[in-house]
């Protein structure tokens, strides 16, 4: 019996995982009330709130995702703005200086994090697609935490082929 209860509970966490990640963005339009959202694409991974009451929701695309969306809701709870936001676009905005806050709220949960104590520091990574697959890692002093700096790397290849 608990064998059976524990499979079921596995197959129900694999079809939460599957549907997230065939989550259709592209079917949230602006204006859509917050609970259309919720039923296109499902529960945000973070929901980041705004002093003046609206709110951002995060749906991060997981371990080996290159794409995390944001969207953006109103005080009306209505649909603002969808972004993609794993993009030179967004990644270009990250400055010296900027908190782990400030970074996650700007780019989603990372794929990754390093620590390297030798240099007090640690690295957040995001996996990305530009026309190869790359990795965009944020360099924080760890005792400030706030950005030391930014890398850009192609992701490494084994046997000559890409996953």
């Amino acid at each position: 019996m608990k064998i059976c209860a524990l499979a079921r509970n596995a197959m129900a966490l694999a079809v939460v995982v599957f549907a997230a990640g065939c989550a259709n963005f592209s079917a949230v339009s602006q204006g859509d009330p917050t609970q259309a959202v919720a039923d296109r694409v499902g529960a945000p991974g973070t929901v980041w709130k705004s002093p003046d009451g609206s709110e951002t929701w995060e749906y991060p695309a997981g371990y080996y995702g290159v794409q995390t969306f944001m969207i953006d809701i109103g005080v009306d709870k209505g649909v603002r703005n969808v972004r993609q936001v794993l993009s030179e676009e967004y990644f270009s905005k990250v400055q010296r200086g900027m908190s782990r806050e400030e970074v996650h709220r700007l780019l989603g949960r990372p794929r990754e994090i390093w620590y390297f104590p030798p240099r007090d520091e640690e690295a957040w990574t995001w996996r990305y697609q530009d026309i190869n697959y790359r990795l965009f890692s944020v360099l924080f002093d760890r005792t400030q935490g706030t950005v030391r700096g930014v890398l850009r790397l192609d992701e490494p290849t084994y046997g000559g082929t890409r996953r």
